[in-house]
């Protein structure tokens, strides 16, 4: 089992005893070894898709529109490590 699988298991178990309402959340939390700002993170996440919802989301990569192209970049690097000394204005020219 991955680690956010575990992670995710125990956000169930956590909830499952937090809905049964048997002890206080922030017993709950110690017991857990949690803080209650992570538990009411996990609890508005929860509210919105239910139980789903709790599972790690794959980020997007943020797209750079001013990244060099890949080509260009491999002919700055490859100078610089030719002239280690020169400055940024002197490899710009």
């Amino acid at each position: 089992m991955s680690e956010k699988e575990c992670l995710y298991q125990v956000m169930l178990r956590i909830f499952k005893e937090a809905d049964k309402k048997q002890e206080t959340i922030t017993s709950l939390c110690k017991r857990y070894r949690i803080s209650r700002k992570w538990f009411y993170k996990w609890k508005k996440r929860r509210g919105k898709e239910g139980d789903a919802d709790l599972r790690s989301k794959i980020k997007k990569v943020p797209k750079m529109p001013n990244k060099v192209p890949e080509e260009i970049e491999k002919q700055i690097l490859s100078f610089v490590k030719e002239y280690p000394t020169y400055r940024p204005e002197r490899i710009e020219a």
